[in-house]
């Protein structure tokens, strides 16, 4: 019986041997596959692989300019004359200009406003009769004085007459007797005072005269000062009084601003304020520069423009910025401005009004020739990377000015039409091989073909 169930465990052990015959056979085959896969793409050996190429790299080309350089800078329009309004002597508002509101135009010497009059002319006549009075009382003193004259004359020659006085042989004047040559004489009859001749009364009348004159000038100026007027054509900047207002004498009624000029003052580094001709005419010589100018202002989606003058640098130095206010002045700037784009949409040209913000171009002093290159290419010391015979070739270039993007650069050794480097490179040496893909390559492309970057070095401006 034990042997019986031996070979009845023999028999059901059979199937599971084979089962895992069957699973390891699997197994080895899988693995034998993997090795055939791995041998068939294993990487190709070191003296398989291609050559290394020269780094890719993008380059635009140079070219030498002459014409003049334009700089740019932005400021706010202002008033190039800005006055305030007030009356030199105070009463109650009689009337305002209708003209006179914020915006509108008004013409020189036309009156904006007017105050009670009636207080003003009542001393200004007062005055014209006291300077009447006085003419009368000069009159009567210079009468006085040519009668008393008058009567010392007649007593002289009744003196004479009767041998009480007789001619003197040196000076011709009437001496008594026995007394010729005689330097003094005494008595009225001889030498009279000139109050006894009333000739400090006309003195007196006359001194009164004036001063009664002066007083009537000052009133009728008064009159004339209860109304005041435009000094120039001029537009109205704000206003803050109303008829029957009670004003004071030196109160501020209103702002106007010169009509017929605007101007910008723009802030621009001292390299780029060198670089316009007499800048500081106004300083040296009080004349303006004379350069010219366009302002160029955005309203309603289109871009506006004006010629303008430069007057020149105002006389200091930002302290904070380290930047010259560099003035410019638009004259007729009420008649709006050309179009430069977008006017087709935006209607009617606008006037140039202060508040703009507006960009301002300037013709700058041109060297003889000069290039302009992008920022990213200007690189450490001043230099760029020139490609010549598909090798880098390191130039130095002095920068003239920067200008958005762009650089204004000279260089003596910088060719007209030469390619420059734009793009970045991990390392760069003078003589290096590299290939340029003739502009179809850009600064991205090339950092992933180089497998770096390093930053492009804008110094020296």
């Amino acid at each position: 019986m034990p042997m019986a169930e031996d070979e009845t465990d023999a028999q059901d052990d059979a199937p599971d041997k084979r089962k895992w015959r069957l699973i390891a056979l699997g197994v080895l085959l899988a693995g034998v596959a993997i090795a055939a896969a791995l041998w068939l793409l294993r990487p190709q050996q070191q003296g398989e692989q291609p050559p290394d190429r020269p780094p890719l790299v993008s380059v635009t080309a140079v070219e030498q300019r002459s014409e003049p350089i334009r700089l740019t800078g932005q400021g706010t329009v202002r008033p190039a004359s800005q006055v305030g309004l007030a009356l030199e002597v105070g009463g109650r508002v009689a009337w305002v200009n209708p003209s006179f509101r914020e915006g509108e135009r008004v013409r020189g010497g036309e009156t904006l406003v007017r105050i009670e009059s009636a207080d003003y002319a009542s001393r200004a006549e007062q005055a014209r009769a006291e300077v009447e009075q006085a003419r009368v009382e000069l009159a009567q003193a210079k009468e006085a004085r040519a009668t008393r004259q008058e009567e010392f004359e007649r007593l002289q020659e009744r003196l004479a007459s009767d041998g009480s006085l007789t001619p003197d042989p040196i000076e011709g004047d009437f001496v008594r007797p026995g007394e010729a040559g005689q330097e003094e004489t005494t008595g009225l009859a001889e030498n009279p005072s000139a109050l006894a001749l009333g000739q400090p009364q006309v003195d007196a009348a006359e001194a009164a005269l004036a001063g009664a004159r002066a007083r009537f000038e000052s009133a009728r100026r008064n009159v004339a000062r209860t109304r005041i007027a435009a000094p120039f054509d001029a537009v109205v900047r704000s206003k803050s009084v109303e008829r029957g207002q009670f004003v004071q004498p030196g109160e501020v009624l209103g702002q106007l601003y010169d009509a017929g000029t605007l101007e910008v003052a723009v802030p621009l580094t001292q390299r780029k304020a060198a670089l316009i001709p007499r800048v500081f005419a106004p300083v040296t010589s009080g004349a303006a520069s004379g350069v010219p100018a366009e302002v160029r202002v955005d309203f309603g989606g289109a871009t506006w423009a004006w010629d303008a003058i430069v007057e020149g640098a105002e006389g200091a130095i930002d302290p904070n910025t380290r930047t010259l206010d560099v003035v410019v002045r638009v004259a007729s700037p009420l008649r709006g401005g050309r179009p430069v784009s977008g006017a087709e949409a935006a209607g009617e040209a606008p006037p140039l009004l202060p508040g703009f913000f507006a960009d301002v171009e300037f013709l700058a002093r041109t060297p003889p020739a000069y290039f302009t290159i992008p920022r990213d290419a200007l690189r450490a010391e001043n230099r760029v990377w020139a490609v010549r015979e598909g090798r880098i070739a390191f130039v130095p270039v002095t920068v003239v000015a920067r200008e958005g993007p762009n650089l204004y650069v000279t260089g003596p050794k910088l060719r007209d039409g030469e390619r420059i480097v734009t793009g970045d490179l991990p390392s760069v040496t003078e003589g290096m091989e590299v290939r340029t893909g003739e502009g179809r390559t850009t600064p991205a492309i090339d950092a992933r073909e180089s497998g770096g970057k390093e930053p492009a070095i804008g110094g020296g401006a």
